[in-house]
């Protein structure tokens, strides 16, 4: 009995401990751990890949749109892509979206402190046999960050 009780009293402790300092690092760094936002609304950015390929991106009202700069599909890109995006630290942003149209699904980390980018991207994820998977896994450097006023 007397271990049961210094079991529970030992959790219930270190319970109320992990909580408060989880807390506190919330309370400390400032960062948003609640519904994905619109963080970057107002950013026009471009970045370009290892492989040469670049692109021109901006966020505005909710929503993202790009265009391919360099590399085999310059000119081709989307808008008015609904995105979401969380603030993960210091000048530090995740987004993802989703493009239906093209059943591609992107999800993107920038670092405007280091000027990186580093993406995740699953295209064309339909199960289609005239339609290959791919996914896409590539880091980028940022040469343009602006945030319009």
């Amino acid at each position: 009995m007397k271990t049961k009780l210094v079991t529970f009293i030992c959790l219930a402790l270190f319970s109320v401990g992990l909580g408060n300092a989880q807390n506190k690092t919330n309370e400390e760094n400032k960062f948003q751990f609640g519904q994905p936002e619109h963080f970057l609304d107002g950013y026009s950015l471009n970045f370009q890949y290892q492989d040469g390929t670049a692109i021109h991106m901006e966020f505005y009202n909710g929503k993202a749109k790009y265009e391919w700069v360099a590399g085999r599909a310059t000119g081709n890109g989307n808008k008015d892509i609904v995105y979401h995006s969380r603030k993960i630290g210091s000048n530090l942003y995740l987004i993802n979206w989703h493009e239906t149209d093209k059943k591609d699904y992107l999800t993107l980390v920038f670092d405007f402190e280091k000027m990186l980018v580093h993406g995740s991207i699953i295209v064309g994820y339909e199960n289609k046999p005239e339609r290959t998977l791919k996914t896409v896994f590539k880091s980028g450097i940022i040469d343009h960050l602006k945030m319009v006023e």
